[in-house]
């Protein structure tokens, strides 16, 4: 204000930007059930806006989609179990953050070996018993297996069925593999055969 001779007021605006880095906000893990529909939101803080991208593998049916406002939707159906480890970077003009998010999808088990084999009474015998399933399932069987035979559960969701069979005949006993999403049956059946010297 200028008071001299008439008085003069002459105002301005006055505008502050205030930069900041990129910070995330959001969880860096989240789970998913395979088969399920999933939704998870990557968030941040930071002016400008940040972008995010991601590098790493996604599991299938899921995709990563930048919102163009500092967020991020990780979204889909999945369709196979496991962990896995995304770098998801966040960056302005003033800097960049990063950040390990780790994505573990759950699975329900599921058979993958075939449900019969044969063996020869007398002769050594081996036969893998394969599942899909995350966390890893455990197989138990009930069931009566020929004399000289064995099922081994060996924690990594395979069993393996071995030894010298005898007498001849057909085996039958249900195999279970069970996680924290469920369990799945399979009826399997061991055909021992006569040895033919």
């Amino acid at each position: 204000t200028d008071s001299e001779p008439t008085p003069v007021t002459v105002t301005q605006a006055l505008t502050i930007t205030v930069r900041q880095a990129p910070k995330f906000t959001s969880a860096s893990s989240a789970t998913a059930t395979a088969g399920r529909a999933f939704t998870f939101s990557v968030t941040t803080t930071g002016y400008p806006a940040p972008t995010l991208t991601e590098t790493g593998a996604l599991p299938a049916g899921v995709t990563f989609v930048a919102n163009g406002n500092g967020t991020a939707t990780l979204t889909g159906t999945p369709t196979t179990g496991g962990v896995f480890t995304l770098a998801i970077t966040a960056k302005n003009t003033t800097g960049m953050a990063t950040q390990a998010f780790s994505l573990t999808v759950r699975q329900a088990p599921k058979f993958t070996s075939a449900s019969s084999a044969t063996a020869t009474a007398g002769r050594a015998f081996t036969f893998s018993v394969t599942t899909t399933g995350y966390p890893a399932p455990t197989l138990t069987e009930t069931g009566a297996l020929p004399a000289g035979v064995t099922f081994v559960g060996n924690g990594n969701g395979t069993a393996t069925i071995s030894g010298t069979p005898h007498p001849h005949g057909t085996y039958r006993i249900e195999i279970t593999a069970k996680n924290s999403v469920g369990l799945a049956t399979q009826v399997f059946t061991l055909e021992v055969k006569q040895h033919k010297s």
